[in-house]
């Protein structure tokens, strides 16, 4: 039975830091990106419970991250494996994908104050609608919840994960969507038993990032900006 998830948020990408949606779309991670993902593996490297066994988000910004957690791990004899899940993708934002939050604030003033004042809720042209998202995150968390491994270490996207928070810590919506989740952050769930609701160990550790990167690049207090 898995009793501890650590959620990842990929390093940042140049998108991040331009404000520009993401969506399905597959920006890399940018060198700051990259030794953020890094300095990340070293932490969770020296860690009491490190993961042996990284389930990512298919995307490059997140498959990349995953790739280095792994590497510093196994660097110190650490025996992991790594494998991708659809369900951990970011929220596909449809024709709002590639554009900054500046554009679409001019271009689609009404639906964009909408969605900025309604948790997400609002979908974009084109783009997966909430319930669908949360849909799959929640399809995905149940399987691999299930199985053996004592402790998971999921990589995924900002809108995703504040889902992955509502379902585990059963949080209205907008509450889980006024999470904070930075670029290479650490959060920690563990629960007791199969039937014990999850506690919240940390969330949004950024402790091996202080003092050595840029910390909020995409998030205003209380909203996320880009996706």
């Amino acid at each position: 039975m898995t009793d501890r998830l650590l959620l990842v948020r990929h390093g940042v990408t140049t998108w991040n830091r331009e404000g520009r949606f993401q969506g399905h779309l597959d920006p890399p991670l940018d060198p700051i990106g990259i030794e953020q993902a890094r300095q990340l593996g070293a932490r969770l490297a020296t860690e009491e419970h490190e993961p042996m066994r990284i389930v990512t988000s298919p995307l490059t910004r997140a498959s990349a991250t995953a790739e280095l957690l792994a590497d510093a791990l196994r660097r110190t004899g650490h025996r992991v494996d790594i494998e991708t899940d659809d369900g951990l993708m970011e929220i596909g934002q449809g024709s709002w994908s590639g554009r900054t939050h500046t554009e679409i604030a001019r271009d689609d003033a009404e639906r964009y104050a909408a969605w900025r004042a309604g948790g997400g809720q609002v979908t974009p042209p084109g783009g997966e609608t909430l319930e669908a998202a949360t849909d799959r995150i929640v399809a995905a968390l149940d399987e691999l919840t299930s199985e053996g491994e004592t402790a998971i270490c999921l990589v995924s996207h900002g809108g995703i994960l504040r889902l992955a928070a509502g379902h585990l810590l059963r949080l209205p919506v907008l509450e889980a969507w006024s999470l904070d989740v930075d670029n290479a952050s650490l959060s920690r769930l563990t629960r007791q038993a199969p039937d014990d609701p999850w506690r919240m160990e940390a969330w949004n550790d950024t402790v091996h990032l202080v003092g050595a990167t840029r910390l909020h690049e995409d998030a205003a207090e209380g909203a996320p900006l880009a996706l």
